[in-house]
């Protein structure tokens, strides 16, 4: 065979074999971008930051069900009675960006719902806020990281008063920052 036709053929065939795999890429690195929510707190550091020990093991949610299409991580107890009262749910969220951008700068950008306060969070990097809401029966933290944001929540009622339940909000999410990526 002739260097010339050798050396097209060639060509051709990595210019073939690249084809398509840019798409391949694209997935692989949003694949890589996604994280295990239940990896960010473990139900040790639950149990320790709530003060409530009958967590049942995290529930993994179906990913993409989370809010800004997040991925979620549940920590709960049903409860059996007075005898076994159920903690306050704990909720992780890890959101990837998608191809309109990252969850947490849209987010930010929205108004507070009416009779909700947004507060930054020392020691948490310049982006965090915590969201108090009057007759939200769930009370959130947002975080933005390197690669990922995360929302980490927890169940008003069950831990007493809205500031009760963000002070365990921030623990929750202090304990959850440092896997943040």
């Amino acid at each position: 065979m002739h260097p010339a036709v050798r050396s097209t053929l060639v060509a051709i065939a990595m210019m073939a074999s690249s084809v398509g795999t840019a798409p391949l890429t694209a997935q692989r690195a949003s694949r890589a971008a996604k994280v295990d929510p239940c990896s960010l707190l473990s139900v040790a550091d639950v149990k320790r930051i709530t003060g409530k020990t009958n967590y049942d093991p995290a529930d993994r949610g179906d990913p993409g069900d989370g809010i800004g299409g997040g991925d979620p991580c549940t920590y709960s107890h049903l409860g059996r009675g007075a005898a076994d009262p159920a903690p306050p749910t704990v909720s992780v969220i890890a959101i990837a960006p998608n191809q309109r951008g990252r969850y947490f700068d849209w987010y930010k950008k929205q108004n507070a719902r009416a009779g909700c306060t947004r507060e930054p969070i020392p020691g948490l990097g310049l982006d965090a806020f915590a969201e108090t809401c009057a007759r939200a029966p769930e009370l959130p933290v947002y975080l933005r990281g390197g690669t990922y944001d995360v929302v980490v929540g927890v169940e008003v009622k069950p831990v007493g008063s809205p500031a009760q339940a963000k002070a365990v909000a921030i623990a929750l999410a202090k304990a959850a920052a440092p896997k943040i990526k």
